[in-house]
């Protein structure tokens, strides 16, 4: 006998609980997208997300500094030498990169980013960017 009594509270607790759930969901919207608002979401997601020709041209590189200077060079018996371009051991600069894949002997490629150009650099030297012309500066 409790147990028919305990069976059917719990079923009418649960009639109860669903009836105030879809009381409450009509309050929800809908849950799916029209065929319209579909077609208009994978329309949307079949275009390429490529930046247009124009955005790139406003994404401008960065100019680099009027002077590069290779301030030294460590080798190594093993592993990438480290060197130091205008006082940073950093390889990716505003405006150039240090190659130190391409490195031969102590000279050291810089890739200028904005002109497309590659330069080599011996320790000690220094390149102004404005016209091209290396400096020695051994002291």
């Amino acid at each position: 006998m409790m147990k028919i009594f305990i069976r059917a509270t719990i079923l009418v607790l649960i009639g109860l609980l669903s009836c105030y759930q879809l009381t409450h969901a009509k309050d929800m919207g809908r849950l799916f997208t029209t065929p319209q608002e579909r077609a208009a979401l994978n329309a949307e997601r079949s275009k390429p997300h490529f930046p247009s020709t124009q955005a790139i041209k406003k994404q401008s590189l960065p100019d680099p500094p009027t002077y590069i200077t290779f301030n030294g060079v460590i080798t190594r018996s093993q592993g990438l030498p480290m060197v130091w371009i205008n006082g940073s051991h950093k390889l990716f600069q505003p405006g150039f990169k240090v190659e130190l894949d391409k490195m031969v002997g102590i000279s050291v490629p810089i890739f200028l980013s904005k002109a497309k150009q590659r330069i080599w650099l011996k320790p000690g030297q220094t390149i102004n960017t404005l016209d091209g012309t290396i400096q020695e500066n051994f002291e």
